[in-house]
Formats: structure tokens, C-alpha cells, sequence
């Protein structure tokens, strides 16, 4: 009866926990135009809240939280039990690796993921299109200079056709120059596009387009560019501080042609889900950032969590990719190393959804 007991309280304060980050996830941190959130106010009440009624009224509120903390298990299991199988249309090279230690900083160990799209009606000019994707890169002077050296070798070893970049590439104003020589001393890739995100807006979208359109990037807010001249490449803005205009934005592209798209947030999928996109490559989550064993990414700002956190989502005819980044805020990765994405169009088995 004990054991009983202890753990009906241990699954009540998993079930705080859990109540707890849906309410910092979705609400304080997960949608709101401003760079402090309007919602901060909901942790002053939240957190009380669920302190007195798991201290004072434990034998009544358990009866709400413990069934809380049951289901966060049971989908837990779900999940890690579901096999992790390549959805259809795509292919990743290099395994992955083995066990990593817990609370050891991720943070320079840099991993570049290689993945094939196919495409069966993809345009014969755009077969073997190679695309580096680089996001949220958050430069700072306190990230050693070899790291940003690094991410631009390593970019410019994959020879890309085309580098995009999914915005947030600075946390505070003055280090946008930084940002500027760091990310682009010695890139080879002449072709550059870019969406902002939303510390882009936060700190200055125009001074932070002014900076990096001076090193070649071009940026996509609602608009369409063709890739080879054959391909739709569609920026669309970020969704927390920026416009997205969807209809704008994939206006002249047909809706069952074949295109890719940029946009910061992967939220944007409710946005656009109903459309074609064969590839939508997001960024923003950092993967979590910081993973606990089992429960994985826990602090998501979306307002789906951890559904969309990173690697590939189909979604109706939309096919997702969120990048884990580069950067960090604050400087910590753990279980979650940072990310550069590179990605070759080919003709073949089509991405779309039947």
C-alpha cells in the first residue's frame, strides 16, 4: 500500500510537471509577437497554483495530475517503441551515433545530416540540386571563432548549389555585424537566400537585412524566386513577430507543382498544410536544446511541443524538415547536438502525398 501510495504521488508531480511546461510551451513561451512575453504573468499563477493544490489538497488534485503524469509515460513509450522508419521520398545517409552522456554541453560538437529528396516530377534542371540549409545560428562573441569557421568549411565541402538560411541568425543588435563576417568569410556558395525569425525582428530586421544583403543574401519575406530557373524556392515570413502571407508568398506557383519553401517557425505548417510542398525546411526549436533521457525535448516553443522538434514530418502534401540549429540560447546543448542540413533534389519517387 506504500509503494502504492508513493507512486500515485510520483505520477501527481510528473503530472505538475507536465501541466506546467504545456502552459510555458504553448502560452508564455511559445506565441507571442514580443520579445518578453504578454503571458509571463500565467508562471505567477500557474506555478502557485499547482504548488498549493499538490501540498495542501494532494488527495483531491492527484486525482487531475496523476492521470497527467500516467499519459505523459504511456506516450512517452509510444513514441520511443514507434520504429524509426525514412518516410517515403527520402533518404538519410550516416548512422547515427551511439550512446551519449547526459549533462555533457553539445555545444561545438557540430553534426552535418545528409538526406535525397525524390521528386517524380521534379524539373529535369533541378535534378541533383544540392541545398545547404544553416538556422538560428545566433552568433555572440563568447562562441569560439573556429566553430563559425567550421560550419563554413564544412558547408563549403559539400559544394551546394544554393545556402539558406532559416533566420535568427543574431540575439542582440550589436552583434549583427559580427554576424555578417563570421557566417560569410570564405563562403563559396555564391547563391543565397534567407528568411528572418523572430530575434531578427526583436533586434532589427533592417539592419540585419542591410548587413547580410551586403554578403550576397537575398531574402525572401513572401516571395517566390526560381532555383535553376526551373524550381520554386518560396520564403514565408516568420509567423511570431513577422506577416506570413501564405497566398502572397506562392503566388504564380502552381498548388500541385512541384516547389520547396523556407519559413523561421515550423508552426507555419498550419499555415500551409493544405498546400504542395515537397520539401519545407524550418527551424527556430533548437531541437529541445536540452533533452532529458526518456522524455526527450521537453521546453518547445510551439504550440504543438515537442511534435515538430526536429527531422522530417509529412503533413498532408507537406513534407517538413526542422533543423536542430546551430546556435544556442543560453550556451548549453544537451543530447541535442547542433545541426547543418544538407539536402540533393532527385528525380523519383514523389515526396506528395497520396
Amino acid at each position: 500500500m506504500r509503494a502504492l501510495t508513493i507512486g500515485f504521488v510520483a505520477l501527481a508531480l510528473l503530472g505538475d510537471a507536465r501541466i506546467f511546461l504545456f502552459v510555458f510551451n504553448r502560452f508564455v513561451y511559445g506565441s507571442h509577437r514580443e520579445e518578453e512575453s504578454p503571458h509571463r504573468w500565467l508562471l505567477w499563477v500557474v506555478t502557485p497554483l499547482l504548488a498549493v493544490a499538490t501540498v495542501f489538497f494532494l488527495r483531491y488534485w492527484s486525482v487531475v495530475a496523476a492521470p497527467v503524469g500516467l499519459y505523459w509515460i504511456v506516450d512517452r513509450v509510444r513514441v520511443l517503441m514507434r520504429p524509426n522508419a525514412q518516410l517515403a521520398g527520402t533518404v538519410t545517409y550516416g548512422a547515427p551515433r551511439g550512446r551519449r552522456r547526459f549533462l555533457v554541453n553539445d555545444l561545438y560538437d557540430l553534426e552535418v545530416t545528409r538526406h535525397e529528396i525524390f521528386i517524380d516530377d521534379l524539373p529535369e534542371a533541378a535534378d541533383g540540386l544540392r541545398i545547404a540549409f544553416v538556422t538560428d545560428t545566433h552568433v555572440a562573441p563568447f562562441v569560439r571563432r573556429d566553430y563559425y569557421r567550421e560550419i563554413v568549411r564544412r558547408v563549403n565541402g559539400f559544394e551546394p548549389d544554393v545556402v539558406l538560411f532559416g533566420g535568427d541568425f543574431v540575439s542582440f543588435r550589436r552583434h549583427i555585424p559580427l554576424a555578417a563576417e563570421v557566417l560569410f568569410q570564405g563562403l563559396q556558395c555564391p547563391e543565397r537566400f534567407a528568411v528572418l525569425g523572430n530575434h531578427d525582428y526583436w533586434t532589427s530586421a533592417d539592419d540585419v537585412q542591410r548587413e547580410l544583403g551586403a554578403r550576397g543574401v537575398k531574402f525572401l519575406t513572401n516571395k517566390t524566386v526560381l532555383l535553376r530557373d526551373a524550381l520554386p524556392l518560396v520564403g514565408v515570413d516568420e509567423i511570431y513577430r513577422g506577416k506570413p502571407e501564405v497566398e502572397k508568398a506562392f503566388e504564380g506557383v502552381e498548388a500541385t507543382a512541384p516547389c520547396i519553401a523556407i519559413s523561421h517557425h515550423p508552426d507555419i505548417i498550419d499555415l500551409v498544410e493544405s498546400r504542395r510542398i515537397d520539401l519545407l525546411l524550418c527551424g527556430h526549436t533548437h531541437g529541445g536544446q536540452i533533452r532529458v533521457p526518456f522524455f526527450g525535448p521537453i521546453v518547445i516553443p510551439s504550440r504543438h511541443e515537442g511534435e515538430f522538434a526536429s527531422g522530417f514530418h509529412r503533413v498532408r502534401n507537406v513534407l517538413m524538415y526542422v533543423s536542430r540549429g546551430i546556435g544556442a540560447i543560453p550556451p548549453v546543448r544537451v543530447l541535442c547536438r547542433p545541426e547543418i542540413a544538407m539536402f540533393t533534389l532527385r528525380r523519383g519517387q514523389r515526396t506528395m502525398a497520396v
